[in-house]
């Protein structure tokens, strides 16, 4: 009998054990499955903050795809599961993040319904965000600031507070969205979290030259942030501040003394530019350019020696005005760094430096003709040869003067100009850039007179126009063009003959003005479409075409004008015929 109880002792702690070893096993996959949904979810958050502004990695995507089918796996399969709103929430984030709303919607709805009450400030908070992404930012930002209300704990009231700031931001409130975002940093209790606001809050600030802010931002995202690349941004962007507000002594120690240290390796590129632009910044521009030398030799193929490239192009241009060696070093930017945010302006250069060069080349018979004009009586150039001298003279000029920023060299080709091509179309330019220059180096008597001399002598013209706009001290001797134009645009409305006679007295007064051009390219057009007379629309197109060849108008002016030839030429030919 004994043997029989023991037995039977013994078979129903086998079948316990059985049945629990049976329902462990149950339970172990969704478990499983629910900690690997976590994970991608940890792994696709982690991913969006750290590019945020950005598209959404490719990665995250995944990730987020991969959270909702392992949620939603759970929810189907295991009706029982404890940690069901849980799962809910991870698909309802996960959906949002994807931009999929309607189905993050629908899992609101679900959890609301299975849940009520207990989750009526997760609902509130991602419903306000749905309705922020359906373009209601207002309504969203009403249901955020109810939510304050409800005693939130300090994770999900710094929620609260970065998602109004996210919304303020894109309506352009940046000042009620660095608030609301210094408000959330303040108490979110994830480190991680923490260093990716206060990454924002900085960058934001150092975009807006808030300095003082940026700086107290970085130092934040030196503490806690995670991303050893946002760390190491956080230091150097620190000592470019202390660059940027003249604290010089404070900034070369700095850098000098992270220089020194292993840890900063990764940085030392970036820190060595950093120390030429110091130098740049105190006009010690032989340390600087030595500093930029080493770079390019010490850390070739980076974006510090693609920028040192493009800054010793530089001072090529501005302190030895040696244009070979400027070339040689902006070339070298593409080659160093593709990726360089200096290789379009190292292109541009190359292309300004191009440009010169030809003009410079173009001008030499030119020069030789000029210098031998002071022996002859009542030297003139025909106004053809004019008009090609004054392109040349301003180009010379612009490149000087506005790219290479020597003005006085400039000056001298403007000077040229005026003297040689005063009838020439660009004469008018020239004096208005002559003003400009002089204005720039003090000179206001002698802007005052060019000024003047405009308004004289080329009152129609958009100088004249800017001139007037710009100092209310100088008067209109006569109705600009622009006044013309805008009093035809407005007659055309009621009386479109007396109109078109004021469009045609526009062009027979003025033949250098913005509004002239636009005067004669509706003139055109009304001939052509309209009041269909091809040989008064090629007319117009023909004065656009020999007074303002290089405007916008002129390209499809000339298709009509050789197309309507063309049209008229074929029917001459029938008619012959």
């Amino acid at each position: 009998m004994n043997k029989i109880r023991i037995f039977t002792s013994h078979r129903s702690f086998l079948l316990y054990v059985a049945i629990l070893f049976i329902s462990c096993a149950n339970l172990k996959p969704y478990f499983n499955t629910f900690y690997n949904a976590e994970e991608y979810f940890n792994k696709a958050e982690k991913n969006r903050l750290e590019n945020r502004g950005d598209i959404l990695p490719q990665s995250a995507i995944n990730d987020y795809k991969k959270v909702v089918d392992k949620s939603q796996m759970i929810i189907d399969t295991y009706p029982e599961f404890k940690w069901r709103e849980k799962a809910l929430l991870l698909i309802i984030q996960s959906h949002y993040h994807l931009g999929e709303l309607q189905q993050a919607y629908s899992a609101l709805d679900d959890m609301e319904n299975e849940f009520g009450d207990l989750v009526h400030i997760e609902v509130t908070y991602w419903t306000s965000l749905i309705k922020w992404k359906q373009g209601k930012p207002q309504p969203a930002i009403n249901g955020l600031n109810d939510l304050i209300q409800y005693g939130l704990n300090s994770d999900m009231k710094a929620k609260v507070y970065l998602s109004i700031a996210e919304i303020y931001f894109e309506q352009g409130m940046k000042l009620e969205s660095m608030d609301y975002l210094e408000k959330g940093a303040e108490i979110i209790q994830i480190p991680n979290e923490k260093g990716q606001i206060y990454y924002r809050i900085a960058s934001l600030s150092f975009e807006d030259k808030d300095y003082n802010r940026a700086i107290s931002a970085y130092k934040q995202v030196i503490k806690n942030s995670q991303s050893k690349k946002q760390i190491q941004e956080g230091h150097l962007k620190t000592v470019q501040i202390y660059r940027l507000k003249g604290d010089f002594d404070l900034a070369g120690n700095t850098i000098k003394n992270m220089l020194l240290n292993e840890d900063y390796k990764s940085i030392f590129s970036s820190l060595e530019l950093e120390l030429a632009k110091l130098y740049q910044q105190q006009n010690m521009l032989p340390e600087s350019i030595n500093r930029l030398e080493s770079i390019v030799q010490d850390y070739p193929k980076t974006e510090a020696s693609a920028e040192a490239f493009y800054l010793l192009g530089n001072y090529s241009i501005s302190q030895d005005w040696n244009l070979d060696a400027a070339l040689k070093h902006f070339k070298s930017v593409e080659r160093e760094n593709r990726k360089s945010l200096y290789r379009q302006p190292a292109q541009m250069r190359i292309k300004e430096i191009a440009a010169y060069t030809e003009s410079k080349l173009d001008f030499i018979p030119w020069e030789s003709r000029i210098i031998a004009s002071d022996t002859i009586a009542d030297f003139r150039f025909s106004a053809t040869e004019q008009n090609i001298l004054s392109k040349i003279l301003y180009s010379l000029n612009e490149l000087e003067s506005f790219h290479f920023n020597r003005s006085d060299s400039g000056l001298v080709y403007l000077d040229l100009l005026i003297q040689f091509a005063d009838q020439s179309k660009l004469f008018p330019k020239a004096l208005y850039a002559k003003s400009i220059v002089l204005d720039a180096q003090g000179d206001s008597v002698g802007t005052a007179e060019i000024k003047q001399r405009i308004i004289n002598e080329f009152p129609k013209t958009d100088y004249a126009l800017a001139i007037i706009n710009a100092d209310n001290t100088y008067k209109p001797l006569i109705t600009t063009s622009d006044k013309q134009l805008v009093s035809a645009e407005k007659t055309w409305l009621t009386n479109p003959a007396l109109a078109l006679d004021s469009y045609r007295e526009i062009i027979s007064e003025d033949t250098v003005s913005e509004s002239s051009v636009k005067a004669a390219y509706f003139l055109a057009y009304q001939y052509d479409y309209y009041l269909v007379q091809p040989d008064s629309a090629m007319k117009y197109y023909d004065w656009i075409l020999k007074y303002h060849g290089e405007s916008d108008q002129a390209l499809p002016s000339e298709k009509r004008f050789v197309f309507l030839n063309k049209i008229l030429a074929d029917t001459t030919a029938l008619n012959d015929h």
